[in-house]
């Protein structure tokens, strides 16, 4: 392959490489397209990166030594919050549900205030509603509390009182994020960060240090009149900072049971027997909802909506029949946002509709430990239901949700997408044939839906998502064929090069030897 500036020049067979300022050997390694995570929280990830993240955190020990590794990283002054301890606490890292454990873990300001004297510290348990302040902290809000632990409207309010990251905190955060990206060979990244994640993007670039390509989406529907008012419709930007999509929500998560389905959920508690799940933001007038959407497509900008519980979905499908009536029919790639689960009989009703599935495979190896308790076997059946939204039609668009929920840490490594996609198994390998096998994915379908598939899904095909002449640069080397490897063997899979705009923005031997910071 023979790359000039930021294209592909050539790729193909032949006894002598052309002449080249750079040449490197890659000795028979696998070389795909830079990944292309479709769905990222940017400026989270990067907080939890350089913050805290207790997520699988549900002792004492791994919790004070998280604590204390991010009062080292941070500088004297700054706060630690979130972390969302004890999420994995009943159901493990890699449980397929058939284990359920106890949650008793209770930490005490005792625990840390002797790590952290120069660093305020308020994080918060997986559901928010425990907190733990130290002793820091308690004296800036103004709190005295012998334990540190916060409940109630008293943790709510002394939340409201964290002051706001600095600008310079969020470029350190930022930057951090793009190491994760590419060490994992990701070169794209569609993102739906709040508004004000574009001047750390443009900062980044005048510096020389993006080196990801950005699709930036508002993450809230009422931004339409912003984005018509400053021209962000479908391909607006350029190569490293694009705009022309905007995401709206239309229910809730099933981390917290309120994704929203037609029937109530199966573990609900007596009390709550009719729980069904709720709506979000404007989805409650769904008149208004939907003339917002429509005004939106009107006006030339990409639709993509969250969507989780099967009635979600089908309420949705309704939507985007009529908007394609109001508008007109046009290339519209409506992004149906996580499709999580849909109800048997709506597969069908997805054909013609220009559907691109905004799909995250590492969902469902990770929710499979709770995902059967709260929906049945049933429904479940329609759960991350990959093969059948593809032969219904839609166009696969893979990413990662990074980094996740207060109740799972999803991460941006496209391989583990790739091992759910193909196996539909945890990452211990269980269950034997795979949560729902009929719905597994071939790898070259899957390698697909990372990577041109994430590129079709925001209008970028014809420059990125495939290795021919004429493409954009963006690869990545992989220290692991896996086409000729078991999926197991892919969970130690690493990434040896990342290219973005024909540059070397990774190399795994060259870090490996760098002297620490």
């Amino acid at each position: 392959m023979a790359i000039s500036d930021d294209r592909v020049l050539e790729v193909g067979e032949g006894p002598k490489a052309p002449e080249a300022r750079r040449t490197i050997d890659l000795e028979g390694r696998l070389v795909v397209p830079g990944f292309n995570d479709s769905h990222v929280h940017f400026a989270s990830a990067g907080a939890i990166l350089l913050g805290v993240n207790l997520l699988d955190v549900s002792e004492e020990e791994p919790f004070r030594r998280r604590i204390a590794e991010a009062a080292e990283r941070l500088p004297k002054g700054s706060w630690i919050t979130g972390g969302d301890w004890g999420a994995y606490e009943a159901w493990a890292v890699g449980s397929d549900g058939s284990a359920r454990g106890a949650t008793s873990f209770a930490p005490a300001r005792a625990l840390i205030d002797g790590i952290t004297p120069e660093h305020p510290v308020l994080v918060t348990r997986f559901d928010h509603k425990v907190g733990l302040a130290n002793a820091t902290a308690l004296e800036a809000l103004g709190i005295a509390s012998t334990t540190g632990v916060l409940e109630g409207d008293a943790l709510a309010k002394a939340i409201e009182k964290i002051p706001g990251s600095s600008f310079e905190r969020r470029l350190a955060e930022a930057r951090r994020a793009l190491l994760e990206c590419r060490r994992w060979g990701v070169t794209s990244v569609q993102d739906m960060s709040p508004l004000d994640q574009v001047a750390v993007y443009e900062r980044l670039r005048g510096d020389g240090e993006l080196t990801a390509r950005v699709h930036f989406s508002p993450a809230r529907l009422s931004e339409v009149g912003m984005m018509i008012d400053k021209g962000w419709t479908i391909g607006a930007g350029d190569a490293w900072i694009r705009f022309g999509t905007v995401k709206s929500q239309f229910d809730g998560i099933m981390g917290n049971r309120t994704a929203r389905f037609f029937a109530p959920y199966a573990d609900n508690a007596p009390e709550m027997s009719g729980w069904r799940g709720g709506w979000r933001e404007f989805s409650e007038d769904l008149g208004a909802f939907e003339r917002m959407l429509t005004q939106a497509d009107a006006a030339g900008i990409q639709l993509r909506v969250h969507a989780i519980g099967d009635e979600a979905n089908a309420l949705l499908l309704d939507m985007i029949e009529r908007i394609g009536k109001a508008n007109g029919a046009k290339d519209r790639r409506f992004r149906l946002v996580h499709a999580q689960v849909i109800a048997p009989g709506d597969f069908p009703r997805m054909k013609g509709l220009g559907i691109v599935a905004e799909v995250q495979p590492y969902h469902c190896t990770d929710d499979m430990r709770w995902m059967e308790e709260r929906i049945g076997p049933d429904r479940s059946r329609g759960a991350y239901a990959f093969r059948s939204l593809m032969e219904a039609g839609a166009t696969l668009s893979f990413g990662s949700d990074w980094p996740g929920t207060n109740a799972s840490y999803y991460p941006v490594n496209p391989i583990l997408g790739l091992y759910a996609a193909v196996t539909r198994q945890t990452v211990k390998g269980t269950p034997a044939e795979g949560w729902f096998p009929e719905q597994r994915l071939a790898l070259h379908e899957a390698l697909a839906a990372y990577t041109r598939g994430g590129a079709y899904a925001s209008f970028e095909e014809s420059s990125k998502g495939t290795i021919a002449a004429g493409m954009l640069a963006d690869l990545a080397v992989l220290d692991t064929n896996l086409f000729e490897t078991p999926p197991s063997a892919w969970l130690d899979a690493k990434v040896d090069y990342t290219i973005a705009g024909g540059q070397v923005v990774y190399d795994r031997a060259a870090e490996a030897s760098a002297p620490a910071e």
